[in-house]
């Protein structure tokens, strides 16, 4: 991943937005950012015990799903769900 922009940036974090949305969890994005050829993605959820706070990787994902790429986008689901699994859904 070549160093992003302001709208990388922009993008990336509308992008987590929409996907976390899509989840139906009770998460909240914090922060998408780029990180050794990657993106870190910061996300905050509820769980029965309280809040959790889980730092995500993905690749190019992310601008991907926003661009329309639906195989991309279940794909992150997929993998996200993982460390999502405690978070309460909406």
């Amino acid at each position: 991943m070549s160093a992003p922009d302001e709208v990388d940036l922009a993008r990336a974090n509308r992008a987590v937005a929409m996907l976390l949305g899509r989840m139906n969890l009770a998460a909240h994005p914090d922060a998408a950012e780029p990180r050794e050829g990657s993106w870190a993605v910061i996300v905050e959820c509820a769980t029965g015990s309280g809040w959790q706070r889980v730092e995500l990787r993905a690749g190019p994902e992310p601008l991907a799903a926003i661009d329309g790429d639906a195989k991309a986008e279940k794909t992150l689901a997929a993998r996200w769900r993982t460390y999502l699994a405690d978070c309460a859904y909406d």
